[in-house]
Parts: C-alpha cells; sequence; structure tokens
C-alpha cells in the first residue's frame, strides 16, 4: 500500500526573503518563453532559475542550477528544516461563471514509489519520452524534488481535515496571493503526534496521479538507476520516495476543467465535408444561443445529455453541438480500448475527429502535429481565426470516469484533465540524496 511519511524540507529563507510571492513560480510545463522571462525579473533568487534556468525557451543547464541551489543553501537563501515535518496547503480560487470561491487543501509529504500496474498509485494518462528525457536530467543534477506530483487519495477525508484544525487556525508561514489572483497559503506541521496521525490516516489508502505523470515515472526510471548503482541499495534510501501533495478525492474545492483541441494545416480541408463524415457517428446540431453566448464569453460549455463535444467553425466563426449517436457500437468501431476508456469525451474526439474523419496517426497527435492544446477557450478561438480550421471545445472529464479508467489499470489520453489550479512551486523542496 502507498506509504507517506514527512521529511526535513528545504524551503525559502523568509526572513531574508520578505516577499515569497517574488520568488515563488507555476510548474515548469505551464511556464512559455514570456512568462519564464517576467519571472527571472522578478527576484534574482526565483525558482524559475532551478526549474527551467535562466534562458527563456532554451533547454535548462540543470548542473549549473543545481551549483546554484547550493549557492542559495550556503548564503542562507534557503534553509533546511531539522526535523521530518509535513506541509499543508491551501488554495482559494473563483472558476468562470461562480460567484463563491472554493478552497481546496492537501497536505505535502514524500510518497514511498511504486509500479504503476501493480500498486495502489494509479496513473490516469498517457505520457510522452521528451518531458521524462528532460525531467530525468533535473534528478540527476539536484538529486531533488523540486515540485510536488499532485495525487487525490479515496476515502473519507473529513478525518484528516479534522486532525487539522489547530494547523488551519494558526498563522500560515506563506500567505500570498499570486499573479492570477489565487490565494496560497502553506503551514509547516511539526507537531509529533499530528505528523503520527496524518501518516495513520493517509496510509492504506489508494492515490491517483491528478498532475505529474511524467515526473513519477522518471522519479521510477531514477530510482532504478540508483539502485543498480548503490552498493547498499535499502528501501529507505531517499530516491525511493517522491515528493508529492495529496487532496482528497471528495474536496468540494476540487475543479477539474477541460482542454480543447485545435487543428489545422490540413490540404483541402473543408468544414462541411469534414462534418459529413463526423456526422456517421454523432448527430451534429446547432447550438442554443445562450450557450453559444457563454462559451464565447470563456465560460466551459456545461456537460450535455450523452457523450460528445462541441465544434467551432472559425471560417464561418460558428459552433455545432456533436453528440454521439444512440446505438453505435463503440466496442465494434473501437475495439483495441477498453471500455472505460473508449467512452471518453477525450478518445471520442482523439478516435473520430482526428484519426477517422482527419486521418491523423497516433505518431502525429502524440507528437502534436496538426494539434494544440488550449485551457482558455477565447484564446483558443482567437488562436483559431489566425489559421486553424476545427475547434474542438470539450467537456470537463467527470471524477467517476476517471476512477473508472484508472481502476481498470488503463490510461486516458494526453491532455484529458486539467486541474485547476496548479500548484504552486518553491514552497517547499525535497533533497532525496542524503
Amino acid at each position: 500500500m502507498p506509504e507517506i511519511r514527512p521529511f526535513a524540507g528545504i524551503r525559502y529563507n523568509l526572513e531574508k526573503i520578505k516577499d515569497f510571492k517574488k520568488v515563488a513560480a507555476p510548474p515548469y510545463d505551464v511556464i512559455d518563453p514570456a512568462g519564464h522571462a517576467e519571472l527571472l525579473s522578478r527576484h534574482d533568487r526565483n525558482c524559475v532559475r532551478l526549474i527551467l534556468g535562466d534562458n527563456p525557451g532554451q533547454v535548462g543547464d540543470y548542473t549549473k542550477g543545481a551549483r546554484l541551489m547550493e549557492q542559495w543553501m550556503s548564503d542562507g537563501t534557503l534553509i533546511r528544516d531539522t526535523s521530518p515535518k509535513y506541509y499543508l496547503i491551501e488554495d482559494s480560487f473563483l472558476l468562470p461563471g461562480e460567484n463563491a470561491p472554493r478552497r481546496r487543501w492537501g497536505i505535502i509529504g514524500r510518497v514511498r514509489l511504486e509500479p504503476l500496474d501493480t500498486g495502489r498509485i494509479h496513473p490516469h494518462e498517457r505520457t510522452h519520452k521528451g518531458p521524462k528525457e528532460d525531467r530525468l536530467r533535473v534528478m540527476k543534477a539536484f538529486r531533488t524534488n523540486l515540485s510536488q506530483v499532485f495525487a487525490l487519495f479515496d476515502g473519507d477525508a473529513d478525518s484528516v481535515k479534522d486532525t487539522l484544525t489547530g494547523t488551519f487556525a494558526s498563522t500560515p508561514e506563506v500567505d500570498i496571493t499570486d499573479g492570477d489572483g489565487i490565494g496560497r497559503k502553506m503551514w509547516v506541521i511539526d507537531d509529533r503526534k499530528v505528523i503520527t496521525r496524518l501518516s495513520d490516516l493517509l496510509s492504506d489508502r489508494d492515490f491517483f496521479i491528478a498532475d505529474g505523470h511524467h515526473r513519477y515515472e522518471t522519479a521510477l526510471a531514477y530510482a532504478r538507476e540508483m539502485a543498480d548503482d548503490d552498493p547498499d541499495p535499502t528501501p529507505e534510501k531517499g530516491y525511493n520516495f517522491l515528493m508529492m501533495a495529496l487532496v482528497g478525492m471528495e474536496d468540494p474545492g476540487l475543479a477539474i476543467l477541460p482542454t480543447h483541441r485545435l487543428l489545422y494545416g490540413f490540404d483541402d480541408f473543408e468544414f462541411s465535408k469534414f462534418s459529413d463524415c463526423l456526422a456517421r457517428f454523432f448527430e451534429i446540431t446547432s447550438v442554443k444561443p445562450e450557450i453559444e453566448a457563454a462559451i464565447r464569453a470563456g465560460l466551459p460549455p456545461k456537460r450535455m445529455n450523452g457523450r460528445g463535444f462541441l465544434l467551432y467553425d472559425p471560417a464561418g466563426n460558428s459552433f455545432v453541438r456533436a453528440r454521439m449517436r444512440d446505438g453505435l457500437d463503440l466496442g465494434k468501431e473501437i475495439p483495441n480500448l477498453s471500455k472505460p476508456v473508449r467512452e471518453l469525451d477525450v478518445t471520442l474526439a482523439e478516435q473520430f475527429v482526428m484519426m477517422r474523419c482527419l486521418g491523423m496517426t497516433r505518431e502525429q497527435i502524440g507528437h502534436q502535429e496538426h494539434l494544440e492544446y488550449f485551457k482558455d477557450v477565447t484564446q483558443a478561438m482567437e488562436r483559431a481565426r489566425t489559421g486553424g480550421q476545427i475547434l474542438i471545445v470539450m467537456h470537463s472529464t467527470d471524477m467517476k470516469d476517471l476512477v473508472a479508467v484508472t481502476s481498470a489499470r488503463e490510461r486516458m489520453p494526453q491532455k484529458s484533465t486539467f486541474f485547476f489550479p496548479k500548484l504552486l512551486t518553491g514552497l517547499v523542496f525535497y533533497n532525496h540524496g542524503d
């Protein structure tokens, strides 16, 4: 079963860094060159210099970054906790279309690594080779987890939260509002009774990776390499653990947003011919004016009655709804995929829109040929009007679908889920090389 433990984290010295907001950063995989440059300009000790280096748009020199981290440890910019601790985080945010803010809390600890195909830590998305190679270079250089894998724990979360009543009532170590208007708090848990109680409560659970699949698989590969070269590869070695942030699967603050697919660059493309192809499998109908207005205002579409998605035609600046036809035999149409996977909206979009009607191969999809992903539907529409041919406006993946897929030890297509907000980087680091 998954084993979670406290650890002596490395953190920014807040006596030296008076404004934590200036040194924090989003996760590495959502930082574009412009954002990278902006983070560098905030502070000469911003953690982006570690996670991506100091050359926006280029692969980081992680050996140089590791030396920089050692320098920050030496001069007191970073300090190490003197005993193992857990770290409580809380994010407060407002979703588009909602008036009441949400709050999502989680526990940062180190979790023992276990194989994804046999244990109780479950992935839900496919991964690609390139990002794993990059993150392996980071692990080898730093011997440190610079960011947390975001995972969900099943079962009762109320007992865990009740254990944290005193912690929530205390003054947090970090309390900021980031550049996206998201409130970020972190408390350091050093009460030994609370730590022991948390370890007990979070044992014998299933963990579901929400964000960080590449980093988890990289950590497995790294642990194997380290064990092969270690004359005494005991289970207690730090490389057998990975820093995770654990959030309750039924937390009311948990939010999954859709990722939209923009398709472009197809020769002799006509939306009407494409629509005729798709109509063999989907009912193509108009979109209600109020739904279209909401989408144009940037709100994610509400789930339809049935499986499917919306399609935006940039040439005609118009929307249609594609709903899977009743009686369509997915077992016959997509026999190579299991039932939980083939019923996903994202699978239907991949199989019928991209592969069946546009002729894309799985390799092209994996390498993002003719394909861009967007979290923001208005940005996606703007980009579509400057060279796109089809925008697939997705609904959010339902939690029950995620559980069904992972319980069957299957994986969804990439970019099936967008857990919002992303975790903040820079709160705490885990050195696994000592």
